[in-house]
């Protein structure tokens, strides 16, 4: 059962995400890792690289600051560099916050006023890209030279990232989840512009918002065999007053893999919910709501 986010709920989040989980993949080691002299391996080896010469984002990662299931305290960015994400508050690195207009502002102040309940993960539907980026549990990415996808363990997330030349769509697409993303290389940077978002999302669990017309852009850069950094910008003209920049930085996982998570499985608490709250307006407001036995 998914419930809406609290103290007491985060500690059980944090407190399963670190758990061992019995009867899942038996441990298999991660092929061709480099190792030091005495066998330990070297995450700060040299970014990996495809057969064209690209860097290889292949492999399981998570955030660095809760590598492993241990949990630690935020990355901090150099002086100068886009402040480091956080799960609860994206902006939290902002000397000021994030640049909100008025309208964003109070919609970010009504969710914070209920709780934080409505946010889409915690009503088992899709998460934001940003959450997807700051979530404790693992991502899954797949490389080939057309296409990188991205497995998220949290609601079995699946995004693609178009590398084959191919241009965003600009033939008014139907919105999605996650949004349209085509990727390009800048060197050794992968630039993803992701458009055509759903409107009424969020960034954070706190609840900043994201509209339709944002523009997402992502860099992803693997600066070692183990280190991935991805400096996220969110250009939404209908939030925010100006286009702001954030970091996530995330770290590799060997020898594991991710596991199955239905969110929905068992689902019991939407039926007690406010219909406003799971997004049903008019005649489907009105309509009783099935049981779940």
């Amino acid at each position: 059962m998914k419930m809406g986010w609290t103290a007491a709920g985060l500690v059980v989040l944090f407190v399963a995400a670190s758990s061992p989980v019995s009867a899942q993949w038996p441990s298999y080691p991660t092929r061709n890792v480099p190792r030091t002299p005495d066998g330990t391996p070297n995450l700060e080896a040299p970014a990996p690289r495809t057969a064209d010469g690209k860097p290889d984002f292949t492999g399981l990662w998570d955030n660095a600051w809760f590598h492993n299931g241990r949990v630690a305290a935020p990355p901090v960015s150099p002086p100068g560099e886009p402040p480091a994400s956080t799960f609860f508050n994206v902006g939290a690195g902002f000397k000021n916050g994030l640049p909100l207009k008025p309208e964003a502002a109070a919609i970010l102040k009504q969710r914070t006023d209920r709780g934080t309940k409505d946010n889409p993960d915690a009503n088992c539907l899709p998460m934001g890209l940003m959450q997807f980026h700051e979530q404790p549990q693992p991502r899954k990415i797949i490389q080939t030279p057309d296409v990188i996808v991205i497995l998220y363990e949290a609601n079995t997330g699946v995004r693609q990232i178009f590398t084959d030349g191919r241009p965003s769509p600009n033939n008014d697409p139907q919105p999605w989840w996650y949004g349209y993303s085509v990727g390009r290389w800048e060197g050794d940077a992968l630039v993803v512009t992701t458009t055509g978002l759903r409107d009424g999302g969020w960034l954070d669990i706190g609840g900043s918002p994201l509209t339709d017309a944002a523009k997402v852009t992502e860099r992803y850069q693997r600066l070692s065999y183990g280190t991935l950094r991805i400096d996220v910008t969110i250009d939404d003209p209908k939030a925010y007053t100006e286009p702001f920049t954030v970091r996530v930085n995330q770290r590799l996982i060997l020898d594991n893999e991710i596991i199955e998570f239905i969110c929905n499985e068992n689902e019991k608490s939407v039926e007690h919910m406010v219909p406003s709250a799971i997004g049903l307006t008019g005649p489907a407001a009105a309509a009783p709501a099935n049981p779940v036995k």
